[in-house]
């Protein structure tokens, strides 16, 4: 087994999304875990809110600021590879960085190279079109890697698709913290009565950032299904972009739908224990982070089958993308079954997550992973 002293983990940005909260959560793991293993960040672009709250937790991370105006900026991730080569391994996340990581981990003198791949929509209406040619050369360049770690088992088909190396990829699931993400019942009660949702009413909810992956028009026409069949459904969108977005705002209008538009926001836990019921409309996800969350609070849940959700989720809470006829009817059968029926669903999805996917499980199978190569 090759020792590991350093890694040294590349990514494209730190602001808030799947990518840069597993990071955070696989850093502070492998702090208590493996205190001996130097752990130091460099996002290409920006510090972001996870890059300011690992540095406040004392981790060594730097933001490079790199832009298609600032090219040269490249000469410093160089540089910072180089000074930090001595026994360390790179672990990039996100395409940007994977392929930076295979152009300059060996000539910065670093031999052993991990991927991180964590998503499944490589279509033209998911990702941007300099993002897909940056998808091919890194399809071109996978054999580099010494692996290839994806979050879901369905992102291996799609990439190898694309001309990827299929005996590089190693898959390591997404953990999560059932202490921060629990059931909270003063939370509930204090933010429904700050929302004005009475006890009597459905509170459905999705927390996204806007995306096209997301799918949020697909959320607003089950939502409006829901609605006329359940009037008492109320409905909150919660994400980045979200309020801001005159488009969604103007869809939300026409249907005349009772929705509560919220940008980031710290008090996830609290929100997810507020819903009587989470939707997750996305068309295309990796291992999808939030489900497993609102899963971890109890909460009761209804997904398309988009990335690995149906690794968490039961058949009979999937519904298939792209289908709002579908959704609308999952989320009318669960506000039908009334809420002890919703809490027993909960407390089920609660005891799956905590079983399968734990937090403390996930660096382990990375360092394994590591000192394997």
């Amino acid at each position: 087994m090759a020792r590991v002293e350093r890694v040294l983990h590349l990514i494209s940005g730190l602001g808030q999304g799947g990518a840069e909260a597993a990071l955070e959560r696989l850093l502070h793991s492998a702090r208590a875990q493996s205190p001996e293993i130097a752990q130091e960040v460099l996002s290409l672009g920006g510090l972001g809110p996870v890059g300011e709250r690992l540095r406040a937790a004392g981790f060594a991370v730097q933001a490079l600021g790199l832009s298609g105006r600032r090219p040269l900026r490249l000469l410093g991730l160089w540089r910072w590879l180089r000074a930090h080569r001595q026994g360390a391994l790179l672990q990039t996340w996100m395409y940007h960085a994977d392929l930076l990581g295979a152009l300059l981990a060996r000539p910065a003198g670093i031999r052993r190279l991990v991927w991180n791949v964590r998503q499944t929509g490589l279509g033209v209406a998911d990702i941007r079109p300099g993002t897909r040619l940056v998808v091919r050369l890194c399809a071109w360049l996978s054999g580099r890697p010494s692996a290839i770690v994806t979050n879901a088992h369905s992102a291996i088909a799609v990439h190898v698709a694309q001309g990827y190396r299929a005996a590089r990829f190693h898959w390591i699931p997404n953990g999560f913290d059932t202490q921060t993400f629990r059931p909270d019942a003063e939370a509930r009660q204090t933010l429904r009565r700050e929302w004005r949702v009475t006890d009597g009413e459905l509170l459905v909810g999705l927390v996204a950032r806007l995306d096209p992956q997301k799918d949020h028009a697909n959320f607003l026409q089950a939502a409006a299904r829901l609605h006329q069949a359940w009037p008492a459904a109320r409905f909150v969108l919660v994400g980045s972009g979200i309020p801001q977005d005159a488009a969604l705002g103007v869809a939300i209008e026409r249907l005349k739908l009772p929705v509560l538009r919220l940008d980031n926001r710290a008090d996830i836990p609290a929100i997810l224990s507020a819903l009587d019921l989470f939707c997750l409309s996305s068309r295309a996800e990796g291992f999808p982070n939030v489900l497993g969350e609102a899963m971890a609070c109890a909460c009761a849940c209804v997904s398309t089958r988009c990335g690995d959700a149906d690794q968490l989720l039961p058949p009979e809470c999937l519904v298939p993308p792209q289908d709002p006829e579908a959704l609308a009817q999952a989320l009318l059968r669960w506000a039908q079954a009334g809420p002890q029926a919703r809490q027993r669903l909960g407390e089920r999805l609660r005891a799956e997550v905590t079983e399968r996917f734990p937090q403390q499980a996930v660096w382990p199978r990375y360092l394994a992973l590591y000192e394997s190569l």
